[in-house]
């Protein structure tokens, strides 16, 4: 390179001699670059001291002439060692930004190889050729050094974690590319991933990232390149690990109601808490891992983002945890025992709320209260040891159910313990399909189910009179207190007794041989007679009253059996009535009786179906698609069954069949076609051959007929054909073809 000029004197104190070349282009220009912003989450914090770095490397060849000291961007003085001490050293400064070079002579090591000297100001891409003088004439170049950003330095990058997004640093090459290569792998599987940014002025950097997993590889290096034409001096690589990051809090359930958030962390964490991107509460986890974030109420359905975060020289924020703003659990509060009616308890505000016994719905929805939550309901009378459960559905459609309550079994009732022969026989009432047991001083002595009308009995081997009996019962794993009876010697109540109606004279059923049987009304005895050796009884009794209750017990000397309660019901209902039924109609229909609840189609004494039963006590029985109601002629019956299952006395029907009607001879220009039809006909009308309505007509209650057809053009032309039909109950009776006459 041709030395255009030369500028002596930085040292000749040192006796260096010091030739630089034209310095124009030696400055090298950072690119103006933004403060690096501070990202929201897996940030550096107190990380970030606002300083580029202005350290460089050197790559060196064999280094028999070492670059130790000085190397930094702008340094003006450089020291180092050599392999020869005592011979003097040259250097020879070259950059890509100029073409221009200096040349440093006079640089005399000492005893030990240690050399230092003045340098214009270092810059990236400097390439320093070192040169040994063996002899003034002769010079040996030996080494050579170019000057690059030095590596990244590993405690100058944030941790990074499983939970990061972003890589933030500091102390980098201000304007200098830091480049980034992951690599992982799952598996035989084999991932990379890479991703560059520019350092800013102050050195500092940030890369967003794909979260990676623990162990994953990190390689950096930052490089820069001093003109787009020139190539670019990188930096050794930096290598870090992903570190296992704060993982998620565990979190307790919320509702409308709640008034913090509570769960469990990592202990010295920070818990925050944030609705749409805005924190609403933060916490500390306690050193026991546990914490409490005060929030102030939301409305049910509102998503809650809770995560947790720790400083780890970089804050490392979990994964949130998102909660939903429950509806509160509804509750039962009322006591829940057999036989009552009503049960009251506890919801969301405004929430509609059901209850269900097992998986029947058995009272009408209810609402709770708008301000208190607060709700009532009247039920049918509960049985003991079912299970009750309470559904509470929002207006936005989110429903909740209660637990599971059982209904307390009350202890049975009604006891007895009757000695008969060599058995005790024990009655009572308890909840219907609970297992009754009996004990004897702690020992079972005899087990039973309770019917489904909620009565019970069991034998058990003979027991002395006067002795106590223990008697509990159990259902749906619930049990009830236990009753006490004592063992008597009685007679077994009256049994097999017949329906009684307003109509009945005479009471029958079976007893013990020989008691008397005694029926009383309201504590009057009505009727008495004594059973026969076979166990009946006849007692002739007073017609009553339907609702009347008659309490029947027999009686042997002093000892008197429980009574049986039945009540009298209304007599046989009167036979339905059936409307005139004809060929190939939808329904049979007519009147049921008073007090008729049911009514049925009976057919060859097999029962068919069960019809409607109007509010005005008018019936319909479908009957279009019954086989046998499709031959003219069939008799069919139709009986009404009243609130006790009584039938009604039968009514006898008949398929009917509605015959073609008959028409007179019609001339041309006749004002009317007239002609009979079977009485009861509802509608005759006539239609021409295409089977299209020309003109209804009009029936007389002794079927004879008359149709006004002035005017119509299918029956003014002799020799045109035109058809009758007649109808009962909408049903066409078939057709009568006619022709007009002259």
């Amino acid at each position: 390179m041709k030395i255009k000029s030369m500028i002596a004197g930085l040292s000749m104190a040192a006796g260096l001699v010091v030739i630089s070349l034209n310095m124009t282009g030696l400055s090298f220009q950072v690119p103006t670059v933004e403060a690096a912003e501070l990202p929201g989450v897996n940030t550096a914090g107190p990380l970030l001291a606002k300083e580029a770095s202005k350290e460089l490397a050197a790559y060196q060849s064999n280094q028999q002439v070492s670059l130790t000291g000085g190397v930094g961007l702008g340094s003006t003085r450089i020291s180092g060692t050599t392999t020869k001490p005592g011979f003097e050293m040259g250097i020879q400064v070259y950059n890509p930004l100029t073409p221009d070079v200096q040349q440093i002579r006079g640089i005399m090591p000492d005893d030990k190889g240690h050399w230092e000297t003045n340098i214009q100001p270092l810059r990236v891409g400097d390439e320093l050729t070192f040169f040994i003088y063996d002899k003034s004439v002769h010079d040996q170049r030996v080494d050579v050094a170019v000057l690059t950003p030095a590596a990244i330095k590993k405690e100058d990058v944030a941790p990074v974690t499983t939970n990061s997004t972003q890589i933030v640093g500091k102390g980098g090459f201000a304007g200098a590319t830091i480049t980034l290569t992951a690599f992982w792998g799952e598996g035989d599987e084999f991932y990379t991933f890479d991703t560059t940014t520019t350092v800013n002025a102050d050195g500092s950097y940030k890369l967003d990232i794909p979260k990676q997993p623990a162990g994953c590889s990190l390689r950096f290096y930052q490089d820069v390149q001093l003109t787009p034409t020139h190539d670019s001096f990188r930096s050794e690589y930096t290598v870090l690990q992903v570190i296992q990051g704060i993982e998620e809090p565990k979190v307790s359930p919320v509702t409308y109601n709640s008034t913090s958030i509570q769960g469990q962390g990592k202990p010295g964490a920070v818990v925050r808490v944030k609705v749409s991107g805005t924190e609403i509460g933060t916490a500390s986890v306690d050193a026991k891992g546990d914490f409490e974030v005060p929030i102030p109420k939301q409305k049910a359905g509102t998503r809650l983002f809770v995560t947790q975060e720790q400083d780890m020289g970089g804050i490392d924020i979990s994964n949130p945890v998102v909660v939903i703003a429950d509806q509160v659990t509804p509750e039962v509060t009322s006591e829940l025992k057999d036989g009552m009616t009503s049960i009251s308890g506890t919801a969301s505000p405004g929430a509609s709320v059901a209850i269900w016994i097992g998986d029947v719905e058995i009272a009408t929805t209810v609402k709770a209260d708008d301000v208190t939550g607060d709700w009532s309901a009247t039920v049918p009378a509960l049985v003991g040891g079912n299970v009750v459960q309470v559904r509470a559905t929002l207006p936005s459609g989110e429903h909740k159910y209660s637990s599971r309550y059982g209904v307390d079994l009350l202890k049975p009732s009604n006891l007895r313990a009757i000695i008969i022969g060599d058995r005790v026989k024990v009655t009572g009432k308890g909840s219907p399909g609970a297992s009754v047991h009996v004990t004897v001083e702690g020992i079972l002595a005899g087990t039973t189910i309770v019917d489904n009308t909620g009565s019970f009995e069991v034998l058990i081997l003979r027991q002395i009179e006067g002795e106590q009996l223990s008697i509990t019962q159990t259902k749906n794993g619930l049990s009830s207190v236990a009753a006490e009876t004592t063992v008597i010697r009685g007679l077994d109540k009256p049994s097999n007794i017949n329906i009684v109606t307003t109509d009945s004279t005479k009471v029958t059923g079976k007893g013990t041989p020989n008691a008397t049987i005694s029926i009383k009304v309201n504590g009057s005895e009505i009727g008495t007679s004594r059973v026969d050796t076979n166990g009946a009884f006849e007692v002739a009794i007073p017609k009553q009253a339907a609702g009347t209750k008659l309490s029947i017990s027999q009686l042997n000397g002093t000892d008197e059996s429980e009574p049986v309660v039945i009540t009298v019901i209304n007599g046989q209902l009167a036979a339905p009535t059936i409307s005139a039924y004809y060929l190939n109609v939808v329904y049979i229909r007519g009147e049921v009786p008073k007090g008729a609840v049911k009514i049925s189609l009976v057919i060859d004494g097999e029962f068919v179906r069960i019809g409607m039963i109007g509010t005005d006590g008018k019936y319909s029985i479908y009957a279009n698609d019954v086989p046998k109601l499709n031959e003219a002629g069939k008799k069919f019956e139709v009986v009404a069954t009243d609130e006790y299952g009584q039938l009604s006395e039968v009514a006898e029907g008949e398929v009917k069949d509605l015959a073609n009607p008959i028409v007179e001879p019609y001339r041309a220009g006749q004002a009317y076609v007239r002609g009979t039809t079977r009485v009861g006909t509802e509608r005759i009308a006539v239609y021409d051959t295409a089977g299209v309505l020309l003109h209804n007509g009009q029936v007389g209650e002794d079927g004879t007929y008359r149709i006004y057809v002035t005017g119509l053009a299918a029956l003014q032309t002799v020799g045109n054909k035109f058809i009758v039909k007649a109808f009962i109950a909408g049903v066409v009776s078939g057709q009568t073809t006619a022709e007009v006459l002259k």
